[in-house]
């Protein structure tokens, strides 16, 4: 059972001026895609490596980006397009696709760590959801033993308020959560600072354009 549950990564194709754009008051919309590159890849050399069942990559933007047909050359990963409205609306089409058990992430916690990422896929195998709460108000991680649509509609995409409503929402319908270890989802410039040592080539990145 637990090497059937999907573990779908979101992630935009790796286009200057669309991908990390806040962090882009410290640095050129080339660099930001840059970074998202070494965010995805080591991403999905965890997820590909340390989650039991079969790994996706569900991508915005241009599924046919180069940098994202050499992730499929390097890794057992495939790629899938994001569809719907919103985040939520996303996230919601494809965890339908593919059916329950099964959970999302970002690809902005390339720094989590296998036992973190087994620990979800266990709880799943066992019929409990799961998340992984971000400590900017978020989740970077979120896995249904069964449909919860609920869970996505009308919420505050992108702010400090993301996690308290979906645990409220849970509460209301009665969905009970496993909690894995609270992270930090890399977003602003001051995150890329916190976690590069922990992150394989972010820092010799940063250093070859001339950042300390």
């Amino acid at each position: 059972m637990i090497n059937d549950i999907p573990l779908l990564l979101f992630a935009k194709a790796p286009i200057a001026g669309e991908v990390k754009t806040r962090l882009q008051s410290h640095c050129t919309a080339e660099q930001a895609a840059g970074i998202a590159e070494i965010l995805m890849e080591v991403s999905i050399h965890k997820a590909t490596q340390y989650w039991p069942g079969p790994v996706y990559l569900s991508v915005w933007l241009d599924q046919a980006h180069p940098f994202l047909k050499e992730m499929t050359s390097r890794y057992p990963v495939s790629i899938t397009q994001q569809r719907g409205g919103d985040l939520g609306a996303k996230m919601n089409h494809a965890l339908e696709q593919y059916g329950y058990p099964a959970a999302v992430m970002g690809c902005d916690v390339p720094h989590i760590n296998s036992d973190t990422l087994r620990a979800a896929s266990l709880a799943l195998s066992d019929g409990r959801s799961v998340v992984g709460p971000s400590e900017d108000g978020g989740y970077y991680l979120l896995g249904l033993a069964e449909p919860a649509a609920f869970l996505f509609s009308e919420m505050p995409w992108g702010t400090s308020a993301v996690l308290e409503q979906t645990l409220d929402r849970a509460n209301q319908h009665l969905l009970d959560f496993l909690h894995l270890p609270t992270m930090i989802d890399i977003d602003e410039w001051h995150d890329v600072q916190a976690v590069k040592k922990a992150v394989p080539g972010l820092d010799a990145y940063l250093e070859s354009q001339g950042f300390k």
